[in-house]
């Protein structure tokens, strides 16, 4: 309810206007009077005050005064003036004094309906402002809490206190909830805040939610049937199924940041489990391995197997090193390790050799580094036994032309008869009949060059030639080597020469 005070000498007319507002407002306002501008004071000193109807002619103090004396005092309370005289002095007095409205005597019962009404609207207005403002400055100072690596608890209890976040003396959890099909991180935390409102109407009193900056839901409840509820909820709505992880109880809000990483820890068993709608962080707390316990030598034994004919082998031995069970017995960290060992001694260790040749491959290579780009344990592990076999027919491929060089020599005698035609990679790997990705690969090891550099070399060698030994003009040996743009020409021959080709006839 908002509070209402009306100031006026006279006894009848405060008891009107009161009356003429319990008819209308009956729910809405918390009514105070009082007979002049000191004791209108008065009251406003005990309590607050959202809109103040006030007479301008009283004794003591005069409602201009008061008025004053209420902006003055920094209170936010919303004025309506009322008066018996119908006085332009008045009412430029009321202008500079920012009242929201002037009503004159004997009051209106419909006109002071409206005045009231649109006081209403500004004063909801300004409160879901104020709302959002608290909400954005919230979010903000808590995602610096949680982002902060070297935040102490003194600071996070100082930041918490400032934002007027109120103690849970029988303690809270930090739920991180992630909705899995697809709904933005907004429109999740509006259904969350939504839900928790009509269960219990008290969000903003029990519960505390925002976004952090991975677009995570991130929900701080000293009520543990939350969880339960939010996912019997979510399984009525097809675009709202979400997956929570839950932190051990805190006691203070200088643990909110432990508790945090204690619900992002637990987020990543969504990779292990994703058919559990929540993880406790206490189910997986205990979970830890030994360094000895990688795989890291049949890691090394697939590295080796990449380009023989030992398929099968190679696929059974990608199938033990992601043992499901043994992996989840030993938890998200133990994952991760061999995700960052076949990284390194697989991908890393032959994509440093080979570059970026094989465009299609490369892409894959920089998609498959990070795991947690699939949504699940299985969806990683046919990413990963497609790569490694895209590579293993890579590098045979790879040999099999090292071990051949008719290829390579059949290319370069087709470059030699046809450089002054419109060539690229592509005819040349296509007429040859080997891979492009391959070709590339291969013709850069044999010729010491990329094909683009070795079939300038030719052309301008052909050039220098024909610049010396006839008469043609220079476009027209551009034309004649494959350079149908005499610019293009003569910047590719500066390019390799050092001069122009007009210095390097006259030259010779």
């Amino acid at each position: 309810m908002y509070r209402l005070l009306i100031v006026d000498d006279e006894k009848n007319i405060r008891l009107g206007i009161q009356a003429m507002i319990k008819r209308e407002f009956s729910d809405v306002f918390d009514i105070l009077v009082a007979s002049d501008g000191q004791e209108a004071l008065d009251i406003m000193a005990q309590e607050s005050v959202d809109i103040m109807i006030t007479d301008i002619k009283m004794p003591r103090m005069d409602g201009i005064t008061l008025i004053q004396e209420v902006q003055d005092r920094k209170m936010k309370t919303s004025v309506i003036i009322l008066s018996g005289h119908d006085d332009f002095e008045y009412a430029k007095a009321a202008i500079k004094s920012k009242v929201k409205d002037y009503l004159l005597k004997p009051v209106n019962r419909k006109e002071l309906s409206q005045s009231l009404n649109r006081v209403l609207e500004e004063l909801e207005a300004d409160q879901e402002k104020g709302v959002e403002h608290l909400d954005e400055l919230r979010t903000s100072q808590l995602n610096y809490i949680l982002l902060n690596q070297h935040i102490d608890e003194d600071e996070i209890q100082r930041i918490c206190q400032n934002l007027k976040m109120h103690e849970y003396p029988n303690g809270y959890y930090v739920d991180i909830l992630v909705n899995k099909s697809g709904m933005g991180p907004i429109e999740c935390l509006k259904r969350v805040k939504h839900l928790l409102e009509k269960r219990d109407g008290q969000e903003d009193r029990q519960h505390i939610s925002f976004n952090d900056n991975y677009g995570h839901v991130v929900l701080l409840t000293p009520d543990a049937t939350v969880f339960d509820y939010l996912t019997e909820k979510s399984k009525e709505d097809k675009y709202f199924h979400l997956f929570q992880s839950v932190s051990e109880k805190q006691w203070e809000l200088k643990k909110l940041k432990e508790g945090y990483n204690q619900a992002f820890l637990s987020k990543k068993y969504q990779f292990l489990l994703p058919r559990c709608e929540v993880i406790q962080y206490e189910e997986v707390k205990n979970k830890q391995f030994e360094p000895e316990d990688l795989p890291e030598e049949l890691i090394y034994k697939i590295s080796n197997m990449l380009g023989t004919d030992r398929d099968k082998e190679l696929k059974y031995s990608l199938l033990s090193v992601f043992d499901y069970e043994k992996i989840s017995s030993r938890g998200i960290a133990y994952m991760e390790a061999i995700s960052e060992a076949i990284n390194q001694h697989i991908f890393d260790n032959f994509f440093n050799k080979l570059g970026e040749e094989s465009i299609e491959i490369f892409k894959l290579y920089s998609k498959v580094g990070d795991m947690y780009n699939y949504k699940d344990f299985h969806d990683y592990y046919y990413a990963v036994e497609d790569l490694v076999m895209r590579l293993h027919e890579y590098v045979k491929q790879v040999k099999s032309v090292y071990s051949d060089q008719k290829y390579i020599g059949k290319a370069i005698k087709y470059i030699e008869e046809n450089y002054h035609t419109d060539l690229n990679l592509a005819v040349v790997s296509n007429y040859i009949s080997v891979n492009y990705s391959y070709f590339s690969h291969t013709f850069k090891e044999f010729t010491g060059s990329n094909f683009v550099d070795y079939v300038k070399k030719i052309r301008i060698n052909e050039a220098k030639k024909l610049l010396k030994e006839t008469d043609y003009k220079v476009f027209e040996v551009g034309e004649k080597v494959g350079y149908k743009n005499s610019k293009q020409f003569a910047r590719v021959f500066r390019e390799m020469e050092g001069i122009s080709p007009k210095e390097f006839r006259s030259n010779n």
